[in-house]
């Protein structure tokens, strides 16, 4: 297989669409290729009838969805139940029971809906897998630890439990004024990152509910500042001579992915599931002016297997960073001046695992 992107039915603008749902006799992701979605959505779910290998990646990073799970959405035009999706799996000394139905990916869209339908019910015969309809809470906003004296960074977002994403990470505060909070995601997305501010600028925002946009930087003075990651990132300042450079990672929220093997799944040294978090852009400044928004939070993996599990690579759903201040370029040194703090890192989403019959 090689790099794959596919393409999210039923897009509602640039960061909202159905949940891409894909079907293989056996999957085969080779070393250095990619296999992600077009743009942020509902959720990436592969559906294997043997054995998958993965020695590439299979990416949401930054491809969690702007969407809000309580109104209705997708192709379905549903809400998400407060229960949050379901996924019931039929397991070894399993006790659960629930009803197959297309309800229980309602606000996924039709063809997810679809698919749902046809898993077996369980009477007491099983495990349920659940994705929280709402994110974990995001970093708390920050000023410097006295008017107008040093700089404080950002608040971690919080942690999911289980089946819950991250809360987005809050921004920076240099010199003086309280900076933007991160905010919680949705089933869908990590939370998305606080803006940054210096010298109580007006302009700083929190990071949107739901996955939506990071929140904006602001300044008061001569300085350069990063909004939050998020669907978009919030909007960077620079009123002196510095520049603002995009991150490698890129920014978004993280994702959601469902794996289910039907055989073995076997992720190899250079293999990659990743939903991680977006990052916030970096800055570059010789000055001692710098602040950078918060990181966004991890997504949801989920990973059923009938046959064997060995993971060799890495299965990760980690918070965004933060961007850094380089005196010169990206990767040059690092400045460390008394007013260049950084935002804080997204909340980690949440990891699933669960052997089935």
């Amino acid at each position: 297989m090689a790099n794959v992107t596919y393409t999210v039915p039923n897009k509602n603008g640039s960061y909202d669409g159905d949940m891409v749902v894909k079907q293989y006799t056996d999957l085969i992701i080779d070393s250095g290729d990619i296999v992600t979605v077009d743009q942020p959505c509902r959720g990436l779910m592969i559906l294997v009838q043997g054995n998958a290998t993965i020695n590439g990646e299979l990416r949401m990073r930054g491809r969690g969805a702007f969407a809000n799970p309580t109104s209705s959405g997708g192709s379905d035009s549903n809400s998400v139940d407060s229960n949050g999706l379901r996924f019931p799996f039929l397991t070894s000394g399993g006790s659960s029971s629930l009803t197959a139905s297309n309800t229980l990916l309602n606000g996924c869209g039709t063809t997810a809906r679809s698919v749902i339908a046809n898993f077996q019910t369980l009477s007491s015969s099983g495990t349920i897998l659940t994705l929280v309809r709402q994110g974990a809470g995001g970093g708390s906003s920050v000023s410097p630890p006295s008017y107008q004296n040093g700089a404080n960074n950002g608040v971690t977002g919080s942690a999911g439990s289980t089946g819950q994403t991250g809360g987005g990470g809050s921004g920076a505060s240099s010199y003086a004024g309280g900076s933007g909070n991160g905010n919680y995601g949705s089933c869908f997305s990590g939370g998305s990152g606080g803006g940054s501010i210096d010298n109580e600028g007006g302009a700083t925002t929190s990071g949107q509910a739901w996955g939506g946009a990071g929140g904006n930087s602001g300044t008061g003075h001569s300085a350069v500042g990063t909004g939050g990651a998020g669907n978009p990132n919030g909007s960077n300042v620079d009123t002196s001579t510095g520049a603002i450079a995009s991150t490698t990672e890129g920014g978004g929220t993280g994702g959601t992915i469902i794996l289910i093997v039907g055989g073995n799944l076997t992720i190899g040294a250079s293999g990659k599931i990743n939903c991680d978090g977006g990052r916030s852009d970096h800055s570059i400044n010789t000055n001692d002016w710098c602040a950078s928004g918060g990181g966004s939070g991890g997504g949801n993996i989920i990973i059923a297997h009938k046959g064997s599990y060995t993971n060799n690579g890495s299965v990760t759903a980690n918070g965004g960073y933060a961007g850094k201040h380089y005196q010169n370029a990206v990767g040059s040194t690092e400045s460390g001046g008394t007013y260049t703090p950084e935002g804080g890192r997204g909340g980690a989403g949440s990891i699933q695992t669960l052997a089935i019959s």
